[in-house]
């Protein structure tokens, strides 16, 4: 049971000196007993309505924001500005245009908000933060703000970040997919099959910082730590994430065009999958012959096709499979490092979830992240190489774990079709190599 709040606690005294009073001094008329009780009433409704019970001395707000705007002043110091707010000044501009006309900036308040440019300048300063750096009073002092105007500066941003994601995460084109088609080409230096293979999917954890008090122990992840499983479908030009983080890109500029998220730390990279437009509707996201590169920890299938397990891993030609495969799927570690190095919250995402509307609240977070990497991608044309170094994958392989052959040490295969499409991509590769 939750501890009373000091408005309960102020309350409940009331009352009790009201049974006291009442006890040991009984009023001696009816007129006496009226107006003594408009009193209480009056008191009680007034600790009810105060906005604050205390008297509150006023704190000092400087801040360092202000800096930012001063970065994107020159050229040379545009760096310092990347690395505060995580977007380039230009990147900035753009977002900032798209959502300083949403209803959720206006109010017929007589006290105007802060202007939209400050307000994302502290969410985006606050996403590029995390562990204790990522604090709600660390991101105040920062912006020289109050904790409150940092969590409504937040809400807000994120409300009107989120109207734009159709129009930033969507399936892609089919002038798109053959771009992808032809990266492969150029990649692996022969056509074939192969080239119908245009997006990746893999798995990653978005880490907690601490413990949720709802149903905390799902949250537990192989590297006993907490957190959301995010699965991302990538192109080999984009990519895409979730929390269990599944993330579908695109290989040639890592745009996200397809995800999921909302399965716990617990949850396997496979079932987490589960949940992606790919997997639901393999029919409309992929035409003919098309499918996603995945990892040993995806089921085979026409539309998924993973490298192998062993012992058949130790077979000669599946091995030279594997090793090309892996050569294209490092693309979707470039994903996973841009946005976790860009919006480093999701390395120790610091939410409370205690309940399912804080479940939903987590999400989120990595939904605003995957709709600002897309803006980025279409700003920019691409990722930035600036944060590659941001989340490296020691720190990926710290976070998740090897998930590929714990736990399902059979293929599972959902019919025939994935084998047959594999086996014949391994007879295409070989024939290629003359092996």
């Amino acid at each position: 049971m939750p501890s009373p709040s000091r408005r309960e606690q102020y309350i409940a005294a009331y009352i009790l000196s009201i049974i006291l009073r009442t006890i040991f001094q009984p009023s001696q008329s009816l007129e006496d007993l009226a107006q003594q009780l408009n009193i209480d009433i009056s008191s009680i409704t007034a600790i009810h309505q105060a906005r604050y019970l205390q008297s509150r001395s006023p704190v000092a707000k400087s801040g360092i924001l202000h800096l930012a705007w001063e970065y994107a002043q020159s050229p040379s110091d545009h760096h310092r500005f990347i690395s505060m707010l995580r977007l380039s000044p230009t990147v900035f501009q753009v977002v900032l245009s798209l959502i300083e006309d949403h209803p959720i900036f206006y109010n017929e308040s007589n006290n105007s908000q802060a202007p939209v440019e400050v307000q994302l300048g502290v969410t985006l300063y606050r996403m590029g933060q995390y562990g204790n750096g990522a604090s709600v009073e660390d991101i105040a002092r920062i912006a020289g703000c109050s904790e409150g105007a940092v969590e409504l500066y937040t809400k807000r941003c994120f409300t009107a970040i989120e109207s734009l994601h159709d129009d930033y995460v969507h399936p892609p084109t089919d002038a798109e997919k053959e771009v992808e088609k032809c990266w492969i080409d150029q990649h692996l230096g022969f056509k074939g099959t192969w080239r119908e293979g245009w997006v990746m999917y893999d798995g990653t954890i978005v880490v907690l910082y601490a413990k949720p008090g709802l149903n905390g122990d799902a949250y537990y992840t192989r590297k006993a730590n907490y957190g959301l499983n995010l699965q991302v479908c990538s192109l080999f030009s984009g990519t895409l994430l979730l929390i269990n983080f599944q993330i579908g890109n695109l290989p040639s500029n890592l745009r996200i065009v397809d995800y999921s998220h909302g399965l716990t730390g617990s949850a396997h990279d496979a079932w987490a999958f589960e949940s992606t437009a790919a997997a639901k509707y393999p029919d409309w996201f992929f035409k003919n012959e098309e499918f996603a590169w995945v990892d040993s920890a995806y089921p085979l299938t026409p539309q998924t096709i993973p490298v192998h397990k062993k012992p058949a891993s130790l077979l000669p030609e599946n091995a030279t499979f594997d090793r090309a495969v892996a050569n294209l799927r490092v693309r979707s570690e470039h994903c996973m490092g841009a946005l976790k190095g860009r919006f480093q919250c999701l390395r120790g995402l610091r939410v409370t979830i205690n309940n399912n509307r804080q479940h939903i609240a987590a999400c989120q977070w990595m939904t605003i992240a995957i709709i600002l990497h897309n803006i980025v991608v279409e700003v920019e044309g691409t990722h930035a190489d600036y944060f590659a170094s941001g989340h490296t994958q020691a720190q990926e392989q710290e976070d998740c774990g090897i998930q590929d052959d714990e736990g399902l040490t059979q293929e599972r295969v959902s019919d025939q079709g994935g084998d047959a499409k594999r086996k014949r991509l391994i007879e295409e590769l070989l024939a290629f190599k003359n092996l």
